[in-house]
C-alpha cells in the first residue's frame, strides 16, 4: 500500500483509544527515552499480554501514583529497582510483588557462574577425562578417539601472561576492598573502569575466562566421523582422504585434513 510515513501517524492517531477491562496482574519496567539521559516506566497487563501505559519518568513517586489510580492490580512483575520498590509501597501496598522472569534467570546464571568459577579445575578434570574415553565401535572394537589441537608454545605463553595480569588485578582489587575502599576509588588507584571493580568484588572467586563459543570447531565438523571410520578402515593417505571428503561438499583445504589425520 503505497503513502507516506506522515499518512499512517496521521491514521493511527486518529484512532480511538481501546477501551479493555482493568488489568490485575501488571508487569512494570523503566526504558530509554533516550539512554543514559531520560528514562521512562512501560506498563505490561501481563494476563493480555501488552502495553497498557507509558510514564514519563521512572521515579518512586510516578509509580505510586498510577497505582493508586488503579487499585484493581493485585500482582505485580519487576525488576530489583530501588525506586519501583518504593513505588508499588507507596501506591499498591497490598499487591504481591513478584520477580520477572528476566531477573530470575539473572539470577540463576549468576549463581552457577560463580558456583563453576569456584569448580573450574574440577570441571576442567571432568572434561579431560572423558576426552580421553575410549570410543566403542558398532563392530565391538575400540579405538582412541582424537585429541584436541595442543596450542601453540607462543599461544600458551601470551595465555598464561594475560591470566596472571587477570589474577593480579583481581586480588589488588579485593585487598582495597578489604579495607573500605570505595569502587570509585579503587578504579582510579588501579586505572580501571568503575564496571570492572563491581564485577570482581561480586565474584568470591576469580572468574576464569571464558572459552569462546565457536572454540573447538572447525570445517570438518560434519566428515570428521567419516574421517575416522575411513582411518580406522585403514585409508591412511590424507591427499585421499581429503578428496573423498571435497567430493561431499568440505570447504576446507587440504591442510587441515593433514593436521587433523596427525592427530
Amino acid at each position: 500500500m503505497p503513502g507516506s510515513r506522515n499518512t499512517v501517524l496521521r491514521r493511527v492517531r486518529s484512532l480511538a483509544t481501546p477501551v479493555y477491562p482493568p488489568p490485575h496482574v501488571v508487569g512494570i519496567d523503566d526504558w530509554a527515552w533516550r539512554k543514559g539521559h531520560r528514562y521512562g516506566t512501560i506498563v505490561v497487563d501481563l494476563e493480555r499480554g501488552c502495553p497498557i501505559d507509558v510514564l514519563e519518568d521512572r521515579l518512586a513517586d510516578t509509580v505510586a501514583d498510577w497505582f493508586k489510580a488503579h487499585p484493581e492490580v493485585n500482582v505485580v512483575a519487576r525488576d530489583r529497582s530501588d525506586s519501583s520498590a518504593s513505588g508499588l509501597r507507596q501506591g499498591a501496598p497490598d499487591a504481591v510483588q513478584v520477580a520477572d522472569r528476566f531477573h530470575v534467570m539473572q539470577n540463576v546464571a549468576a549463581a552457577l557462574e560463580q558456583v563453576f568459577n569456584a569448580h573450574h579445575q574440577d570441571l576442567e578434570a571432568l572434561n579431560e577425562a572423558q576426552r580421553q574415553e575410549l570410543v566403542t565401535r558398532d563392530d565391538g572394537s575400540v579405538v582412541v578417539p582424537v585429541p584436541p589441537a595442543p596450542r601453540t608454545p607462543t599461544g600458551q605463553e601470551r595465555a598464561d601472561q594475560s591470566r596472571a595480569r587477570r589474577v593480579a588485578l583481581y586480588e589488588n582489587i579485593w585487598e582495597l576492598r578489604r579495607q573500605d575502599w570505595s569502587a570509585d576509588a579503587i578504579a582510579r588507584q588501579l586505572g580501571v573502569h568503575r564496571s570492572t571493580v563491581f564485577r570482581c568484588v561480586q565474584q568470591p572467586t576469580f572468574a576464569e575466562r571464558k572459552e569462546r563459543r565457536g572454540r573447538g570447531r572447525s570445517v570438518l565438523g560434519p566428515y570428521k566421523d567419516y574421517l575416522v571410520q575411513r582411518w580406522n578402515d585403514g585409508c591412511l593417505t590424507a591427499r585421499r582422504l581429503f578428496r573423498e571428503i571435497k567430493a561431499q561438499g568440505d570447504p576446507g583445504c587440504y591442510n587441515t585434513v593433514v593436521q587433523y589425520t596427525q592427530r
